[in-house]
C-alpha cells in the first residue's frame, strides 16, 4: 500500500508542473479539434461557393461581347467562359449540367460556322455540317434534359453511343457527293478520307442497310436507358459489349498466332502480345462481367456516392491486379534473371521477389474478401466509409506523435528535474528504497500520458460519433476469418500503436538518469524518433537496407502498419520481414533494457555529487 501511495503522491506531482499540465491539455484539446476540423472542411466541399464547374473538356471561346440569338429554338449566351444557362427547345440547361459545355461548344460552333467561318471548301459541306450540328445537339439535349449530375450512371452513355449517332448521320446521307461526306466525317471523326470511303461509301446497299439498323437499335438502346433510367438494360448492354470485347481480342490472339506461323523470329514477342491479351480477356470474364451482374443482381446503380461502389471499385482493380499478380508469380528464376537489370528484380534475390509477390497476393485477396462480405451482407468494412467516425477514429493512430511527443517530456523532466533542481537529496530523506523512489515517479509518469492517452482516443472517438453519427460504430470490421466489432478491432492497434510511445519515454526516462540534464534527456528521443522517420524514407526504396527491419526503427511508425498506401505497406508487399508482433515485442523488451539501466544507474549513483 506505501508503494502505491508513493505512485499517487507522484502523480500529482507531475500534475502540478503547469508546463506538463498544459502539454497534456493540448493533446486532449488536439483530439476534439482534428474532427471537427474534418467535419467543417467535409461541409465546405459539400457546399461549395456558387461558381462555375467546367470539367475537363476543349473550350472553344467566343468573342461576342453580349448574348445573341443564333435561331428560333436555340439561344446563346455569349462568351463561353461565362458559363451564362443556354436555352435549347424552350430547356434552360446552366452551367452545373454535365453536357452544359458539350452543348455550348456544338452552339458557337453552329453559330461561326453560319456567320461565315467556315474550314471547308463547298457550300454543301457546310450543309451537311450544320444538319450533323443539329443532329448532336438534339443527342446531347436528351442527356441534359435526364441528368443533372457528374455521378450519374448514364453519363457515360453519351461518349458510348455517340460513335452510332456519326454512323447513322453519315449512313443515311452517303448518296451526298464523296468529297462533301469526306470533308465532313473526316473533321468531325478525325479519321482520313480512305477509312471513310471504305467504312461509309464503299459498301453493298445490305451493308449499308444492316450498319444503319444496328446504329439505330444501339441508339434506341441508349435513348431508353436515359429517358427511362432502365437500369437492367444498361448492364445487359454492358455485358454485351464487355462480350463484344472478348470476341475482338480473340480475333487478335488469331491474328498475332498465324504471324508467329508466318514470322517465327517475331515469336518471343508476339508470345507478349498474346499473353496480355490473354490478360484482358481474363480480366472481362473475371471481373468486369461478374461485378455487372453483381450490380444488377444487389441493384447498385454505378456513380452514387454511397459505399457499395467503393466496395465494388476496389474489388473490381482488385481482382484485375490478382490477374497480373498470378503472372508475375508464375515467372522462372531464368526469366527473372533475364530481366534482373529491369523493373523486376533490381537489387532483390527471386526468392525475395516471389516472396514480395506472395505477400501482394495476400493482401489483395484479403480486399477482395472484406468487399466480398461487406457487399453481401449489407453493412460495410470501415474501408468503404471513408467519412465515417470508424475510419477517422482509426486515423487518428497516426497522430500519436502527440502523445509520444508528451511521453519524451515528461520522461525527460521526471528525473533530470530534481537534479537540476537541487530536490534529489530531499528524495533521499524519505523511509523508501531507491529502487522504490524511482519506480513510483515511473510508473506514475506512465499512468499519466496513458491516461492522456486514453482519454485522446475516446474523445477523438466520441467528437467524430458526434459529428459524423455513432451508426458507423455498429457496423462490423472484416477479417479473412470472420468479424468483430469495431473496440476488438480498434483497441489491439490502439495498444500497439502506444508501445514506440512507451519506448520514447522509456529512453527520455533512462537518459533523465544517466544525463541528469532536462535538455538532453528530451532532445535525444526526439531526434531518434525524427531521424527514424527520415531513415525508414530511404529504407522504402533501397534493398540493401533490408536488415533494418531487425530494428525498432519502422517499428516507430507502428501506426502506419493499420493504414494503407504506405512506407511500411510497400515493404510488406516488397517482401520485407516486417512482423507486427515482433515489432510489439522488441519494442517492450528495449522499453525494460532502458528502464532496468536506469534503476542501476540510479543505484549506485553518488546523490551527493
Amino acid at each position: 500500500m506505501g508503494f502505491i501511495r508513493q505512485i499517487r503522491y507522484e502523480v500529482r506531482n507531475i500534475l502540478k508542473s503547469k508546463f506538463l499540465l498544459i502539454m497534456a491539455i493540448l493533446a486532449i484539446v488536439f483530439s476534439i479539434a482534428i474532427p471537427a476540423i474534418s467535419y467543417f472542411s467535409q461541409k465546405a466541399r459539400e457546399n461549395p461557393d456558387d461558381g462555375i464547374i467546367m470539367p475537363t473538356a476543349t473550350i472553344y471561346r467566343a468573342t461576342y461581347a453580349e448574348a445573341k440569338p443564333i435561331g428560333p429554338d436555340y439561344y446563346y449566351p455569349g462568351p463561353i467562359d461565362k458559363g451564362e444557362p443556354i436555352i435549347i427547345d424552350g430547356v434552360t440547361i446552366d452551367n452545373r449540367n454535365p453536357f452544359y459545355w458539350n452543348l455550348q461548344s456544338i452552339l458557337y460552333e453552329k453559330d461561326a460556322l453560319e456567320k461565315g467561318s467556315s474550314p471547308f471548301v463547298s457550300p454543301a459541306s457546310v450543309d451537311l455540317m450544320l444538319k450533323l450540328y443539329d443532329e448532336e445537339l438534339q443527342y446531347y439535349l436528351l442527356f441534359a434534359k435526364q441528368i443533372t449530375t457528374y455521378q450519374d450512371y448514364r453519363t457515360e452513355l453519351a461518349w458510348r453511343g455517340i460513335e452510332s449517332l456519326y454512323d447513322k448521320f453519315f449512313f443515311e446521307h452517303n448518296d451526298v457527293d464523296i468529297k462533301v461526306l469526306q470533308e465532313v466525317a473526316a473533321y468531325r471523326k478525325g479519321v482520313d478520307p480512305e477509312t471513310i470511303r471504305s467504312k461509309y461509301i464503299d459498301v453493298t446497299s445490305e451493308e449499308r442497310l444492316a450498319a444503319l439498323l444496328k446504329a439505330e437499335e444501339e441508339l434506341a438502346l441508349i435513348k431508353d436507358i436515359v429517358a427511362n433510367n432502365n437500369f437492367p438494360a444498361y448492364i445487359d448492354m454492358r455485358i454485351k459489349m464487355a462480350q463484344k470485347d472478348i470476341d475482338g481480342l480473340k480475333e487478335n490472339i488469331a491474328i498475332q498466332e498465324k504471324a508467329i506461323i508466318d514470322n517465327p523470329e517475331q515469336e518471343p514477342y508476339l508470345d507478349q502480345v498474346i499473353k496480355d491479351l490473354q490478360r484482358q480477356i481474363n480480366v472481362i470474364e473475371t471481373s468486369t462481367i461478374p461485378i455487372l451482374e453483381y450490380r444488377l443482381e444487389k441493384n447498385i446503380i454505378p456513380g452514387l456516392l454511397i459505399w457499395q461502389n467503393n466496395a465494388l471499385s476496389d474489388m473490381e482493380s482488385s481482382r484485375n491486379q490478382l490477374v497480373y499478380l498470378q503472372e508475375q508469380l508464375n515467372i522462372t528464376e531464368e526469366e527473372w534473371n533475364e530481366n534482373q537489370r529491369g523493373n523486376w528484380g533490381q537489387n532483390q534475390t527471386y526468392a525475395e521477389y516471389i516472396e514480395g509477390i506472395k505477400q501482394q497476393i495476400n493482401s489483395t485477396n484479403k480486399t477482395i474478401i472484406i468487399a466480398q462480405k461487406s457487399l453481401d451482407t449489407g453493412r460495410p468494412d470501415m474501408a468503404y466509409v471513408p467519412t465515417g467516425p470508424r475510419r477517422k477514429t482509426t486515423d487518428f493512430l497516426q497522430y500519436t506523435t502527440v502523445i509520444a511527443l508528451f511521453g519524451v517530456l515528461l520522461g525527460g523532466w521526471l528525473i533530470a528535474s530534481e537534479y537540476q533542481q537541487g530536490t534529489i537529496r530531499l528524495l533521499m530523506i524519505r523511509p523508501k528504497t531507491r529502487t522504490k523512489i524511482l519506480m513510483s515517479k515511473f510508473v506514475a509518469a506512465i499512468i499519466v500520458w496513458l491516461a492522456v492517452a486514453f482519454a485522446s482516443s475516446l474523445l477523438n472517438a466520441v467528437t467524430n460519433g458526434v459529428l459524423f453519427g455513432f451508426s458507423d460504430f455498429a457496423f462490423p470490421n472484416y477479417t479473412v476469418d470472420g468479424e468483430m466489432g469495431f473496440i476488438a478491432y480498434y483497441l489491439p492497434k490502439f495498444l500497439a500503436c502506444v508501445t514506440p510511445v512507451l519506448f520514447t519515454f522509456t529512453i527520455a526516462f533512462m537518459l533523465s538518469v544517466v544525463a541528469k540534464n532536462i535538455a538532453v534527456s528530451i532532445a535525444l528521443p526526439i531526434l531518434f524518433y525524427i531521424g527514424s522517420v527520415i531513415t525508414m524514407g530511404i529504407f522504402s526504396y533501397s534493398a540493401n537496407m533490408n536488415w533494418l527491419a531487425y530494428t525498432p526503427i519502422p517499428y516507430m511508425q507502428m501506426p502506419s502498419f493499420f493504414a494503407r498506401y504506405t512506407n511500411i505497406d510497400y515493404l510488406i508487399q516488397r517482401g520485407v520481414s516486417l512482423n507486427l508482433t515482433y515489432g510489439v515485442l522488441m519494442l517492450l523488451v528495449l522499453s525494460a533494457v532502458c528502464t532496468a539501466i536506469a534503476v542501476v544507474v540510479f543505484k549506485k549513483r553518488d546523490i551527493v555529487n
